[in-house]
């Protein structure tokens, strides 16, 4: 890459400049952050600095698709009387209808894919104790 830039006297001159890698990029960013604690004018669109977070929307949350989700992993390893796994199929009934409600008003469905996750692993889970419950005293008479 190259610079084509008119000197004082007209004449062009060419620079070559070095390509942007990670390190040099992490460089420029660490020395604009020292300079800009330091007091200095730094602009605030200057490519060596990262753009700041967008504030995410707090209605896109769907709580009930994390616990479901939380149950279903519960329900997985600890199929006690089917309780975790009957929690995570109500959460996840919750979920579903969220999920649904946001994409209604127009938004993403946040949650549909850890609802799903859910819900198969309280299957999971209901059929590893139905297993245990029923299948297993059959063959150890």
């Amino acid at each position: 890459m190259s610079d084509d830039r008119q000197s004082d006297d007209g004449q062009s001159e060419e620079r070559a400049t070095a390509p942007v890698t990670s390190m040099s990029l992490r460089a420029e960013r660490l020395r604009l952050r020292m300079a800009k604690a330091a007091g200095a004018k730094v602009d605030a669109s200057h490519p060596g600095l990262s753009k700041a977070p967008v504030a995410r929307d707090p209605e896109l949350t769907n709580r009930y698709a994390v616990w479901a989700l939380v149950a279903g992993i519960v329900a997985l390893f600890l199929s006690t009387f089917y309780i975790a796994s009957v929690a995570a199929f109500v959460l996840c009934f919750f979920a579903w209808r969220r999920a649904g409600e946001l994409r209604q008003r127009g938004k993403q469905p946040w949650g549909r894919r850890r609802t799903i996750w859910a819900f198969w692993f309280a299957v999971f889970g209901v059929a590893q104790y139905s297993y245990g419950l029923f299948i297993v005293p059959l063959f150890h008479r």
